[in-house]
């Protein structure tokens, strides 16, 4: 390195070091105006620096892939790429590594994915890649982020797109479901993003969380249409070449399509698929074919119908449940045909929704302030907890006079029914514990377990509700004050599951729109019917 230069280098790194961290970027901007390569080399030696605690004899951009063990990924930092300079690495994935970096030509900042050796080396897939970034190029949409170039840089192909600020739904979902105002808000603008892409030919095919970014202004952008093509429309027996090989599989499994997983042709339902599984995820915080590792998620996303999004988050209107499980049909056949079919299909329930949280919004002020007292522990979350303790020990409590009744029922049938409520009892009463714990303890797996325990709870609850009517019934002759105890906990549990329950798990578990996800007004609403 030049010793004028490295010299500047070290000034505005030491420099920079003695900044506050909240200060340090407008340091920089200042600095280093009109030398983005400087920034990024000051930049990469700060995170080196920091990760390490002392400073390198050598520029730690240089040093960084000498280190024997080094990352990859972070090769690229602080290195130009004909007229880009690489700034800092946002992520990676199964195609590659993604940068940021600054265009010095057109003074703004892009991002820039590195693809990976193995999408690029052979000639059959660098055509496949080549005419998919034109595809993605051809796009103009507010909800797609732009596709510049497919440029070659030594031999290596980078995938050059708009950068978009914002968080994506990844980020979100570690926060909580969304409610049904802003679910049916995000569901319409992918839909509407997709379905212009549809209508140019091309198809997402690994729409997923990690690929949609929602901008601090409330507008959802999909990413990465970099596993998209056109989608086939010649003939079948036309002879025009394929450039995906037959039975490939590509995309996220926990997000593609069954068609997609057998290896078969896919076509712009495959995105819908997806897309319900973004929707019901976005609404239920738990993913709908969610298994203990890849292989069950996927023989679920083949084998297995999900549990009602309307009967796991109640919040979420009956009209939006089965527009989701639509989506979800894993005969391609029985979805909606295209996304604007969807399109239509979600906007009947705008309306219907936006007077539900009119109506919601209507509290008395007393409510309202009891709701925001800031030293109030009776949150609806904690009614819920208290719902699901409380309950499981009122289960167990109710074995007893159960086993005292199986004496005064003639044989078989009194143990018989003690053990039938033994075994209902032992499933309701230890997943409630089981969820109560896991919300105490463990709450960011509580949107996965409440998925899979939903179906078991509300069964046992109702089996456990006949069997005390039965029991009731079978001594009501002759210990009348027992029955009545049997009827009044099956008449509390039947009210428990069908409306209590729904009721705190609602006001539990609702999500409103916050900073981060921001109210959308009327004119940006009407501008985004238009698109």
């Amino acid at each position: 390195m030049d010793p004028d230069r490295w010299q500047r280098l070290n000034e505005v790194f030491l420099a920079a070091i003695e900044q506050d961290p909240g200060r340090r970027a407008a340091f920089l901007d200042e600095a280093c105006a009109g030398n983005p390569v400087l920034r990024a080399e000051v930049e990469s030696l700060v995170v080196s620096h920091e990760q390490a605690g002392s400073f390198m004899e050598a520029p730690a951009y240089e040093a960084e892939a000498e280190r024997p063990g080094a990352d990859p990924a972070d090769a690229l930092v602080g290195r130009r790429l004909g007229q880009y300079v690489v700034i800092r690495m946002l992520g990676q994935g199964g195609m590659g590594v993604v940068y940021l970096a600054e265009d010095t030509r057109l003074g703004r900042h892009v991002a820039i994915k590195a693809l990976a050796p193995e999408f690029s080396q052979l000639d059959k897939r660098r055509e496949r890649l080549q005419r998919e970034a034109r595809a993605a190029a051809a796009l103009s949409h507010p909800g797609i982020a732009t596709v510049y170039a497919l440029e070659e840089f030594g031999e290596k192909l980078y995938l050059i797109g708009e950068y978009v600020r914002g968080e994506t739904l990844r980020d979100e979902l570690a926060r909580g479901p969304l409610a049904p105002e802003p679910l049916l808000d995000t569901g319409l603008q992918m839909a509407r993003a997709l379905a212009a892409a549809h209508d140019r030919g091309v198809i997402h095919r690994d729409l997923k969380p990690e690929n949609v970014i929602r901008t601090p202004a409330g507008v959802i952008k999909i990413l990465d249409f970099g596993l998209a093509r056109f989608q086939n429309r010649a003939p079948a027996d036309s002879g025009a070449a394929r450039l995906t090989e037959e039975g490939a599989i590509l995309g996220t499994p926990a997000y593609t399509s069954p068609e997609q997983l057998r290896g078969w042709e896919v076509d712009c339902r495959a995105d819908i698929f997806a897309l319900g599984i973004l929707l019901y995820e976005l609404g239920c915080g738990v993913h709908p074919f969610a298994g203990s590792d890849s292989a069950s998620t996927v023989a679920r996303i083949l084998e297995s119908e999900p549990v009602d999004a309307a009967e796991l988050t109640p919040s979420i209107p009956r009209g939006l449940a089965r527009a989701i499980r639509r989506c979800l049909q894993k005969d391609r056949e029985q979805r909606y045909p295209t996304a604007r079919e969807l399109i239509e299909d979600l906007e009947r329930h705008e309306e219907t929704i936006a007077e539900a949280v009119s109506q919601s919004s209507r509290r008395t002020p007393a409510l309202q302030n009891a709701d925001e007292g800031a030293g109030s522990r009776l949150t609806a979350r904690w009614w819920w907890e208290f719902h699901q303790l409380s309950v499981g020990l009122l289960y167990y409590a109710m074995l007893y006079p159960l086993w005292k009744s199986r004496e005064w029922i003639p044989r078989p049938w009194g143990s018989l029914l003690f053990f039938a409520a033994l075994a209902a009892v032992a499933v309701a009463a230890n997943l409630r514990l089981h969820l109560w714990f896991t919300s105490r303890f463990y709450p960011a797996e509580l949107g996965a377990q409440r998925g899979r325990v939903f179906r078991w709870i509300r069964g046992s609850d109702a089996i456990l509700a006949l069997l005390l009517v039965v029991t009731a019934a079978a001594v009501a002759d002759s210990h009348a004050a027992m029955a009545t105890l049997f009827i009044a906990v099956a008449i509390g549990a039947f009210l428990g599951f069908a409306i209590i329950e729904p009721a705190t798990t609602r006001a539990a578990f609702r999500r409103t729109r916050g900073a981060k996800t921001p109210r959308i007004d009327a004119t940006t609403k009407a501008r985004r019917h238009e698109t």
